[in-house]
């Protein structure tokens, strides 16, 4: 690793070790921790000072005309609120070296006039899951699991061989000791690709002496089996197949293709009952909002009432 990468990287730890000491969840860290080390990279990869003491306007131009980008019609990007919260992560970094350039340049994100992507189309979900399928075997699993059985990410993550039971996935859902857990047929597709996934698993794990934690999705490391971290999925899976799929990016990939699982369900007559029991939800109200009804979907309910109470008769 370079020289001022490597600084940067190291202050990035001392900063994240810093906040710990103010009762924030291991989630918050993790993200200061992943967000700043990964503009710390890309600085480095466009020959930019990564250090915060170098840090002015051209390092800042360049994140947020690149990897922090706007989303609009013509290329992908990221929502208004997405980036604020990127740059508020990085102007604490910076404060804590005396560096004030983002507070100095006085920041405004105007609310973007592209429709945010919360649930894919049918074609679009087909063609995703297409794509997948040709990226590997994990790919391909990680996808159809959020897409064709509306898991959330976590839920993916916490996938064991010992919840694999016959016609149901034991899912381990939100909550403490484990999260609340849910019993969901499995998907025909499910099904196909489980043994090629067990199949890779044992070939990841062959030879490793440690203990075995049995989840489905895991890696060889230097502290023993681990576990993909979110990042990492979103960075290495989701991205790479929805732009190779031509997919425009949603705004939160860890719940586009759970919220295309549920919307394309009530869609085609499933009781939003039974969607909030798959998905998980305690309340129907929160189903509701994961099914993001839209103008077109009003539109098509009022040809449907026009259809059934067409209006007056003609006298």
């Amino acid at each position: 690793m370079p020289t001022a990468a490597r600084g940067w990287g190291e202050l990035v730890e001392r900063y994240v070790e810093k906040r710990s000491q103010e009762s924030l969840s291991v989630h918050h860290l993790q993200e200061l921790r992943r967000v700043l080390k990964k503009a710390g990279r890309e600085l480095d990869g466009a020959g930019l000072a990564c250090l915060p003491a170098k840090f002015a306007d051209a390092q800042l131009d360049f994140l947020l005309n690149g990897p922090w980008r706007p989303a609009t019609e013509n290329q992908t990007g990221l929502a208004p609120v997405s980036r604020r919260y990127l740059v508020c992560i990085l102007n604490g970094f910076l404060k804590e070296s005396g560096n004030l350039i983002v507070e100095r340049r006085r920041l405004r994100f105007p609310r973007s006039g592209v429709r945010p992507l919360l649930a894919l189309t049918p074609e679009e979900a087909s063609r995703l899951l297409d794509v997948a399928a040709t990226f590997g075997i994990v790919t391909h699993a990680v996808v159809a699991f959020e897409l064709l059985m509306g898991l959330r990410r976590s839920e993916v993550r916490r996938i064991t061989q010992a919840d694999l039971a016959e016609r149901f996935l034991r899912v381990h859902g939100k909550g403490r000791a484990g999260g609340k857990v849910r019993m969901v047929p499995y998907h025909p597709e499910i099904l196909r690709i489980l043994p090629s996934l067990l199949e890779h698993r044992r070939q990841v794990v062959q030879g490793y002496r440690g203990p075995d934690p049995g989840y489905l999705f895991v890696r060889q490391s230097s502290k023993g089996l681990a576990v993909w971290s979110r990042s990492w999925l979103d960075e290495r899976i989701m991205q790479p197949a929805f732009e190779a799929a031509s997919v425009r990016r949603a705004w939160n990939l860890h719940h586009a293709l759970r919220r295309t699982c549920g919307r394309t369900m009530w869609k085609n007559g499933v009781p939003i009952e039974t969607v909030s029991k798959i998905l998980g939800h305690a309340d129907v109200r929160m189903t509701m909002r994961y099914l993001a009804i839209d103008q077109d979907d009003m539109a098509q309910a009022m040809e449907v009432l026009g259809r059934v109470l067409p209006g007056a008769r003609a006298a």
